[in-house]
């Protein structure tokens, strides 16, 4: 193991890539377990106080990004959330920002359901990671592996 870090440190090829290897495995594998758990949160309804897009950059490297601010309670206990979904979109326009929000469960007016983690209730989202969404993270892991697998 010892040879491992001191060719890592110098930069040996296959160890830069072995390393990058591991990180790429370990990363995917606690986003999957992440996404995983977050489907299995309980949720209430809560209030939509901020729907819009966030503008960052400047000129053609203008992104933008959907912004959410909600209101809910758990126990008689008030929250106030502002994460959309564990997926996070940035994109050149504006479309995507807003076609991720239609993922949103609306009850009429700005009533909305919020997912909420049990044990940590002041954590929580308006849009659950569908099955596609991770499995779609399994097969950009899986293609970052198989190629950098293939460049040792």
């Amino acid at each position: 193991m010892e040879i491992f870090w001191t060719d890592l440190l110098s930069g040996e090829r296959y160890a830069v890539l072995s390393t990058c290897i591991a990180y790429v495995l370990l990363m995917g594998i606690i986003s999957i377990i992440g996404c995983l758990r977050v489907r299995r949160w309980p949720h209430t309804t809560g209030i939509l106080t901020e729907d819009g897009v966030s503008s960052f950059g400047s000129g053609s490297d203008r992104m933008h990004a959907a912004r959410v601010r909600y209101e809910y309670s758990v126990d008689s206990t008030p929250y106030t959330g502002k994460r959309l979904s564990p997926f996070i979109v940035h994109a050149t326009g504006t479309r995507m920002a807003e076609w991720q929000k239609g993922g949103i469960q609306r009850h009429g007016g700005n009533h909305v359901t919020v997912f909420y983690n049990p044990a940590r209730p002041h954590k929580s989202y308006l849009i659950l990671p569908t099955l596609i969404g991770i499995i779609g993270v399994f097969v950009l892991i899986t293609i970052v592996v198989i190629v950098l697998w293939f460049a040792l």
